[in-house]
């Protein structure tokens, strides 16, 4: 394991935390797979590297340092905003049921659509019909 390797490695998952966040803000969740899959593949690759005992030099492990925040802030980034879309899925999930729910109730038993008034479930006149 080199530094140049390393350092690759580590600018290529930068790139695919970059793809990802597009595909998030784009909702294409093909190209959002694709790049979970890279990223597996990445870290893999990036937890066979023995980052104690190595040799670099102390600008190669700054740069590396840097680099490693960038990713850090990346990937915070990519989490916020899938937590916001799950959000957005939510409301918008209940503004339908709760939609849904209201149009239930303006149907008799029958399905026939009713008046407000007329829509009262009362069990003794419902027994007698």
């Amino acid at each position: 394991m080199n530094y140049n390797e390393v350092y690759n490695t580590f600018l290529e998952l930068k790139e695919i935390l970059l793809r990802k966040k597009e595909a998030i803000i784009k909702k294409n969740l093909e190209d959002l797979n694709k790049n979970d899959e890279a990223t597996i593949v990445l870290v893999e690759k990036i937890n066979k590297f023995d980052l104690k005992n190595n040799n670099f030099s102390q600008n190669e492990k700054e740069n590396l340092k840097k680099l490693g925040e960038e990713i850090k802030i990346i990937q915070e980034n990519n989490e916020i905003l899938i937590k916001h879309s799950l959000d957005v899925i939510n409301n918008i999930l209940s503004g339908i049921l709760n939609i849904a729910q209201n149009e239930k109730t303006s149907y008799n038993a029958k399905g026939i659509g009713c008046q407000d008034s007329e829509c009262l479930d009362i069990s003794s006149i419902t027994e007698e019909a």
